[in-house]
């Protein structure tokens, strides 16, 4: 009798499918793996997913992979043990059971992440104090933001509902604040950090993807050549432009460097969903973005 699972999202697991009689491995918290046979699955359904973020399918070959936002999946079935049929709301589509050299699934519930030999948050900062405990004020106002030569921060659109999902935006003077933006045991990223993760990623071409969160849960689409291999889980949370205007929410990720251009602009980085790219340019201090920090070491 064929199995249907319910996947709580508690644990990692593959699919390894080298061996003559393909099988689905479930690797638990506890260092104890299940196994099952892929035969004895009918179909795989998700509990919870909205922790989870991508399902990566490797073929042979070399083949270009596939991946997918776990959030979007309504379930996975496989037919005659041979083909493996993803349905969406939207579409459905088929993986030849033959073609394919291995599936992982990477549940996002991480705080932090090691990318090379750099530890990075999974998330984008929310705080509303210094380290020292001192308050970074809200700023609503436009002409009070455009005056500022202080830390403040806002949500996008000023909707505080947005904030747990995209975390703040904060102007370059909270980052460059002496008091410490980030917290304990942790920086702002300089340029220089920033040049080592794109280098690692393959440059400024392809990083980009290697970076974004797969799938359109956050990112409108297309979402082009979004892999998160990295498992940055980079989210476009758009900017607050110094004429006040929030602008590219689901369209552009904007982060924050420490490393200052000169007297009115600081280097960012940039990712679209339009391609891989990873674009490093300098921009006004006054602007709100989005702010991931870097384990001190």
């Amino acid at each position: 009798m064929k199995r249907a699972l319910n996947l709580f999202i508690l644990f990692a697991f593959s699919i390894s499918l080298h061996a003559q009689q393909p099988l689905i491995k479930f690797y638990q918290n506890d260092g104890s793996t299940k196994q099952y046979n892929l035969a004895d699955i009918d179909n795989l359904s998700f509990i919870h997913s909205n922790l989870s973020y991508q399902m990566l399918v490797y073929y042979k070959n070399n083949i270009p992979k596939n991946a997918y936002d776990i959030r979007e999946i309504d379930s996975i079935r496989f037919e005659n043990n041979y083909k493996m049929i993803i349905s969406f709301s939207y579409k459905i589509i088929v993986h030849y059971i033959a073609l394919i050299d291995s599936i992982i699934f990477i549940w996002n519930t991480c705080e932090e992440i090691q990318i090379g030999n750099q530890v990075w948050m999974c998330k984008n900062l929310n705080v509303s104090h210094y380290r020292n405990g001192d308050s970074i004020p809200e700023v609503r106002d436009s002409t009070e933001w455009a005056n500022l030569t202080t830390g403040a921060w806002c949500y996008y659109n000023n909707n505080d509902s947005l904030g747990a999902i995209y975390g703040k935006l904060y102007n370059w003077y909270a980052v460059n604040d002496p008091r410490g933006l980030a917290p304990e045991g942790w920086h702002m990223p300089t340029k220089d950090e920033w040049n080592k993760l794109e280098i690692y990623l393959g440059g400024d071409n392809i990083a980009g993807g290697k970076l974004k969160e797969v799938g359109t849960s956050h990112w409108e689409s297309p979402n082009i050549d979004a892999t998160n291999e990295s498992g940055f889980s980079a989210i476009p949370g758009g900017w607050l432009n110094r004429y006040y205007w929030f602008e590219y929410l689901g369209i552009r990720s904007f982060y924050w460097s420490s490393s200052e251009e000169n007297a009115i602009l600081a280097m960012s980085i940039r990712l679209t969903l339009n391609n891989a790219s990873f674009l490093k340019v300098g921009i006004y201090k006054i602007t709100g973005f989005s702010v991931r920090c870097i384990k001190d070491k």
